[in-house]
């Protein structure tokens, strides 16, 4: 269910984004509507070819074509040109909940139109009011990087929000999701394409436009070849994983399973392609430590000696060890090391307090309890959905992060009923 206060939060930032939408209009019109019907036309074909990059990380092409309306025609067109990558066909196929596509379509008109207010306002010239393009671009470099940053700062910020309100989770945790640091490059390198394009309109060159652009969409399928080789990697280390768990006929499926679950929650919570596809490896791989530990001991239905205990709980430390060295994996390795610390810091195998636990291990612990609990073992039955729901609600705060508990728990229903903060 959608919480109230991120059902207001958008409606305040729609009257927001109405408001600021007939300020700029009036205020900087688009005297030439033709170059940024162009680009209103790209912008909505790009926000339905989203890339994979090489640095793992997934991001759609549109700020370019929203730049490159700033720079051209300045606050209106960045806002119109937001608006019109707000939602894709992908969102409306998938039956994405109507308040977070108003709430995407009020945070990127926001966004364009105040990349493209910073702009005019350090002195940015928009290319459609001048005659020299030398002129608009001489003196509108830093106005143009201010905007830049203002773009994703306030995108940034609007879209944080909007994770905390769904999730419940604290302002740290949500920055770890969101992982601003993974973008810059990628929005550097969409900006000089956006400076690009808004220059070869003002030119006129359409031609000029259009091969610029194919190779980036060339360049998809390239990328795509990396995408795949990552998920033949993904695929190999589920083979191994089931291999191993074969010994266990209680646990064997469990890794599988958990990264189910792990996976969807962290596209839930909008993380990064390239923090979700960690999530699940970390899944995955996150038992790989209990083949250091004797299988009498994992499959006993009698109480634990002091030492089994031991034993067992130095799981999480010795999977960690043994994918250290594997370079590719090597981010993975905290999430594993960390998947059994609890807020309270009664955890182990450290004793991590609350947001001193990497959210990713945080987003593993939760899927991996409810597995666990509705799984047959040794020692008890399964408990049905319902009442490892419940258990997970009672100990949340303590044992389990609060808010990813309740947002696991309407993931979890949502599957029965049919039935995402912005993305």
């Amino acid at each position: 269910m959608m919480p109230r206060s991120l059902i207001r939060y958008v409606a305040l930032l729609s009257l927001a984004a109405l408001g600021v939408g007939i300020h700029v209009f009036e205020e900087w019109p688009i005297t030439e509507p033709w170059p940024t019907a162009a680009l209103l036309v790209l912008t909505m074909v790009l926000a339905n070819t989203e890339i994979e990059l090489p640095l793992a990380v997934s991001l759609s092409l549109i700020f370019a074509s929203v730049f490159a309306g700033v720079l051209y025609a300045g606050p209106a067109a960045g806002g119109l040109l937001g608006l019109a990558g707000a939602v894709s066909v992908r969102d409306i196929r998938e039956h994405k909940s109507p308040v977070l596509m108003l709430g995407n379509l009020a945070q990127l008109l926001l966004a364009g139109s105040a990349s493209g207010y910073v702009f005019v306002m350090l002195g940015g010239v928009p290319m459609q009011s001048v005659e020299s393009l030398d002129r608009a671009v001489g003196g509108s470099l830093l106005a143009s990087a201010a905007g830049v940053v203002a773009f994703f700062l306030l995108n940034f910020t609007l879209v944080g929000i909007a994770v905390i309100l769904r999730t419940g989770v604290d302002p740290r945790s949500a920055v770890q999701v969101l992982n601003p640091g993974a973008y810059w490059v990628s929005l550097l390198v969409l900006a000089l394409l956006g400076w690009l394009m808004a220059s070869l309109i003002a030119l006129s060159s359409w031609l000029g436009l259009l091969l610029l652009v194919l190779p980036f969409a060339l360049a998809r399928r390239t990328f795509r070849v990396y995408v795949e080789l990552s998920e033949a990697f993904t695929a190999t280390v589920r083979s191994l994983v089931a291999a191993i768990e074969a010994k266990d006929p209680y646990t064997r499926g469990h890794s599988e399973r958990v990264a189910i679950y792990a996976r969807r929650l962290a596209e839930r919570l909008h993380m990064s392609r390239a923090q979700v596809d960690l999530t699940e490896q970390a899944a995955l791989l996150h038992d790989v430590g209990k083949i250091g530990i004797s299988l009498q001991t994992l499959t006993s239905s009698e109480q634990l000696r002091v030492d089994e205990v031991h034993q067992i709980r130095r799981h999480p430390v010795l999977g960690a060890e043994l994918v250290e060295d594997v370079e590719f994996l090597a981010n993975v390795v905290p999430v594993i090391r960390h998947h059994h610390e609890r807020p309270d810091g009664t955890g182990y195998p450290d004793g991590l307090v609350a947001a001193q636990i990497p959210v990713l291990a945080r987003v593993l612990a939760v899927a991996d309890c409810y597995d666990a609990m509705t799984s047959d073992r040794a020692y008890r039955v399964r408990m049905t959905r319902d009442e490892a729901l419940d258990e997970m609600t009672r100990v949340a705060g303590d044992q389990l992060d609060e808010g990813l508990v309740s947002e696991f728990r309407s993931m979890i229903l949502a599957d029965d009923t049919g039935g995402d903060a912005f993305r």
